[in-house]
C-alpha cells in the first residue's frame, strides 16, 4: 500500500466530516497484499440516534484502470432487534466506455455509491456487514472499504 491511500481516506473523512447529512462514516485498510478474500466479511457497527431516512453508501478504494467494471457486493443491516435486511447490488467501477468511475489520483480511485436511498432507521445500535459474491477466492487491488450514513434530503 501506497502512503497516497491513508493520506486519500484521511482527505474524504475530514470532507464528509464537515458535510451535515453525514451522521456515520467508517472504513477499514485490513486488506493483505490489497487482497478482499471471500470469506473476509467487513463489519462496521453505527448507533443511530433518532429515526428518520437515511441514504446508506459502500466507499472503495481500488488501483487505478481496475481489471473488472463491477464487484457484486452483499451488505447485511442488522437492527437493533437483532433482525437482518441483506441488499445486493453490483458496486459499479466504469462506465460504459471503460472510464474508471471513482476520484482517480495517482494510482488510486475511491469510489462511493448509494446502496440503499431513503432507508429508515430507528434509534439504537446497528451492524453492517460487507461482503463480496465475486466468482474469484478474492478480489484484488482493494486497498480501503468503508460505509457511510447520510441523512435523506
Amino acid at each position: 500500500m501506497t502512503l497516497k491511500t491513508p493520506l486519500l481516506f484521511l482527505t474524504l473523512i475530514l470532507f464528509t466530516s464537515c458535510n451535515d447529512k453525514t451522521v456515520f462514516s467508517d472504513d477499514t485498510s485490513d486488506f493483505t497484499a490489497n487482497q478482499w478474500m471471500k470469506n473476509d466479511v467487513k463489519t462496521f457497527t453505527f448507533s443511530n440516534e433518532t429515526t428518520q431516512n437515511f441514504n446508506l453508501s459502500v466507499n472503495i478504494s481500488h488501483v487505478y484502470d481496475y481489471q473488472f467494471d463491477k464487484i457484486p457486493l452483499g451488505v447485511g443491516i442488522t437492527n437493533p432487534e437483532g433482525a437482518t435486511d441483506v441488499v445486493f447490488f453490483d458496486l459499479i467501477l466504469k462506465d460504459n466506455q471503460g472510464k474508471d468511475l471513482g476520484d482517480c489520483l495517482g494510482d488510486i480511485c475511491d469510489l462511493q455509491q448509494i446502496f440503499k436511498k431513503n432507508y429508515t432507521l430507528g434509534k439504537g445500535k446497528y451492524t453492517f456487514t460487507v461482503f463480496h459474491k465475486f466468482e474469484h477466492p478474492y478480489v484484488p487491488n482493494i486497498s480501503n472499504l468503508g460505509i457511510t450514513v447520510e441523512k435523506s434530503e
